[in-house]
């Protein structure tokens, strides 16, 4: 009899994190469950809620052990007694993992109240995590209420979920909610780093950025993609042949790409673009990557330091190609790909839309701004020498008499010359935020949804409700949000959160929006009423108009 061949396990089981130390990205919702345990103050119900593969279910089962390790509870369970092996296993009789989509009935959640009554069999406490708990029934989050409300002592519910907003607010007011972040580039890469070389793998820095920048923020999605690898590549793979077995966008075609578009060379971004149709990359695709790659690069221009998010190698390369190109033109360029993207739907040929989009942004794209083109017009219109790159033509200074005292002259820097605050107003907040909600919808909603104090110097002054979770997200990415307010409002600007202060004439953006809204549908409602095709149908059918639906009105772009 032969024996049963050893089963592989795959890397993202094999390197699942085994202590709260090896979480990445989620330091915020670990140092407070930390806190919780060594203190004694272990909340009866946590939610987690956040993208796929961030930590949520590991944060859970850690949490799980910690709690009911033997030498617990503590933050650092040993990982070697009966309970923390159960535990990592997802067999402990004690701490039941469900599965809140094919448990979703009435009926389970009865079960799960009955068997909560009894005390654990061997364990500390007895541990409920109910995964993707948002597809529970109405029926079931209703039966959880009670028990949710007042469990007893020995029990711990842990939920998770990637849609904490189809989660009743009835059971998100009965946990303690913690956020899970995507986790930042760099920190995949650095793991990702870390799991090749203990796996004997050869991979360079832009093979791990590639796949890292696949997983999209998930920290399983890419040890999944880095299984793929291996199994259609082998332990050295290149950069070309990973980027063909993903299916992605190699970044150094996108860096080629974009030093082509900032340098005017027609003939490399038509080779390059070739070269990429050949191979099968997606020219969408191909377009959200140069995207972000001009974004990247107008950021390093700007700020002079690359996104943090970056690896560093990838800083690198980003810093000293922002330094070739001006700001206007990296803006420019910026635009053209942004609204290729939405003509890329509607072209015969996306490749040719591509190319010619791409060719308009090498000769249109303009080395100086609009500003600065008229000060140097106007400069040599009257004799004067043109004004340096970056510097405001001086108006000439006036003859003055003999003996004549001259004022005191202030001046100031280049820099800060050439940087001035945005001016904000409430419409041109409510413009930018409906347009972030496009690009990142979790900072989006928080703007929107915010209550506009102030919008004075370029400081925007938002207040939240004591308690809100947007204020805490605006917090923890509060430059982030300053950079994407910056990019729509035309200027740096900051960000102040308040949270508690409410002024009860304020309204947020989305308040605004629901107001205005409701006003359009009222004043169509009345137009319907008065319509004499309206009145007549009503007389010769012999009925009433009992309610008159309006649709929403559609937003462009």
């Amino acid at each position: 009899m032969t024996e049963p061949a050893q089963t592989y396990q795959v890397l993202a089981r094999k390197w699942r994190p085994q202590s709260f130390g090896e979480v990445a990205g989620q330091e915020h919702v670990v140092r407070t469950l930390i806190n919780a345990v060594s203190q004694g103050r272990v909340a009866h119900a946590y939610l987690f809620c956040g993208p796929r593969g961030v930590g949520k279910t590991t944060a859970a089962r850690l949490l799980a052990r910690a709690l009911n390790c033997e030498k617990g509870p503590t933050a650092t369970p040993c990982g070697t007694c009966a309970a923390c092996i159960e535990i990592a296993q997802g067999s402990s009789v004690d701490v039941a993992e469900i599965d809140g989509a094919s448990n979703n009935g009435v009926d389970d959640v009865r079960a799960i109240r009955e068997n909560a009554r009894y005390l654990p069999s061997r364990d500390r406490f007895k541990i409920y995590i109910i995964d993707e708990v948002h597809m529970l029934s109405q029926a079931a989050f209703n039966a959880l209420l009670k028990t949710l409300e007042e469990p007893p002592p020995h029990v711990k519910f842990i939920f998770a979920t990637t849609e904490a907003h189809k989660v009743p607010e009835t059971i998100v007011s009965r946990c303690q909610l913690h956020t899970f972040r995507r986790i930042p580039l760099a920190k995949i890469v650095a793991r990702l780093s870390q799991v090749a070389e203990a796996e004997k793998l050869k991979l360079g820095e832009d093979t791990l950025a590639l796949i890292a920048r696949q997983a999209e923020g998930g920290m399983r999605d890419a040890l999944s993609l880095l299984d793929q690898v291996i199994s259609a590549c082998g332990d050295d793979p290149s950069t070309e042949a990973v980027a063909d077995a993903l299916g992605a966008v190699d970044r150094r075609s996108v860096l080629d790409l974009a030093s082509a578009l900032v340098h005017r060379q027609a003939d490399r971004v038509v080779a390059i673009l070739s070269e990429q149709y050949e191979r099968g990359t997606d020219p969408r695709r191909l377009c959200e990557a140069l995207c972000q790659e001009l974004r990247n690069l107008l950021v390093c221009r700007l700020s002079g330091k690359a996104p943090a998010d970056l690896p560093d190698h990838e800083q690198r390369q980003c810093l000293a190609l922002s330094k070739e190109a001006e700001p206007p033109q990296l803006a420019r360029l910026f635009e053209l790909c942004h609204e290729m993207l939405g003509e890329m739907g509607r072209a015969f040929d996306p490749r040719l839309a591509l190319e010619v989009a791409l060719l308009k942004g090498v000769y249109l794209a303009p080395g100086a701004s609009v500003l600065e083109l008229l000060e140097r017009t106007e400069a040599l219109a009257k004799g004067l020498p043109p004004p340096s790159r970056g510097v405001p033509a001086a108006p000439a200074e006036p003859a003055k008499a003999p003996g004549a005292v001259r004022a005191a002259e202030v001046t100031k820097t280049p820099a800060e010359a050439s940087v001035r605050s945005a001016e904000v107003t409430p419409e041109s907040f409510l413009r930018a935020a409906t347009a972030i909600l496009q690009s990142s919808p979790r900072l989006g909603s928080a703007l929107k949804n915010g209550r506009l104090r102030s919008t004075a110097a370029g400081k925007i002054t938002l207040a939240f409700p004591a308690g809100d979770f947007r204020s805490s997200q605006l917090v923890a990415d509060r430059a982030e949000a300053e950079k994407l307010l910056a990019v729509e409002l035309g200027g740096p600007v900051r960000l102040e959160i308040l949270e508690g202060v409410l002024d009860g004439d304020a309204e947020s953006p989305a308040d605004q929006e629901a107001r205005g809204e409701s006003a359009r549908a009222e004043r169509v409602r009345e137009t319907t009423r008065s319509s004499a095709a309206v009145r007549d149908a009503v007389r010769i059918l012999g009925g009433t108009v009992e309610e008159i639906r309006v649709p929403a009105e559609r937003k462009e772009g």
